[in-house]
């Protein structure tokens, strides 16, 4: 038995009205690109809720091993020195937190001498020559 679905209003699917019909019907339109159409609906997307622990909560049942595990290693003398240093830090990491980044983005330069150091104050000044005109005094 065919279901009774309305057909677009106008030729735009991104009209209101074809907005409106595919979010009353649930159903998944995609334009010519494959990219979902706005009011589209993906019935069934994603993991069902409920279903099996997350991979965070498993992670988790195993955190008193493995900071037992990165202190052995970090306090056994005859390990590699760097995997003792990466123990020490993922130790650190886990109790304290990582350390921010900062990164200092001030410069004491002019905009020209970047332009030209990239090479566009070059280009520019070849393709739109400057007549200097002095001033009389």
């Amino acid at each position: 038995m065919p279901m009774n679905i309305p057909m677009p209003t106008d030729d735009d699917p991104r009209s209101p009205a074809n907005i409106a019909r595919r979010r009353e019907l649930k159903l998944a339109e995609r334009d010519e690109q494959g990219r979902l159409l706005p009011g589209s609906c993906l019935t069934g997307a994603g993991r069902p809720a409920g279903v099996g622990p997350s991979v965070t909560a498993l992670a988790r049942t195993h955190t008193e091993k493995a900071i037992g595990l990165l202190a052995e290693i970090m306090d056994d003398p005859t390990a590699p020195p760097a995997s003792r240093v990466q123990a020490a830090s993922n130790l650190l990491d886990r109790a304290w937190g990582k350390s921010p980044i900062s990164v200092d983005l001030n410069t004491r330069t002019n905009f020209a001498d970047f332009l030209r150091d990239v090479g566009v104050a070059a280009r520019y000044e070849h393709d739109h020559p400057v007549a200097v005109v002095e001033a009389d005094d």
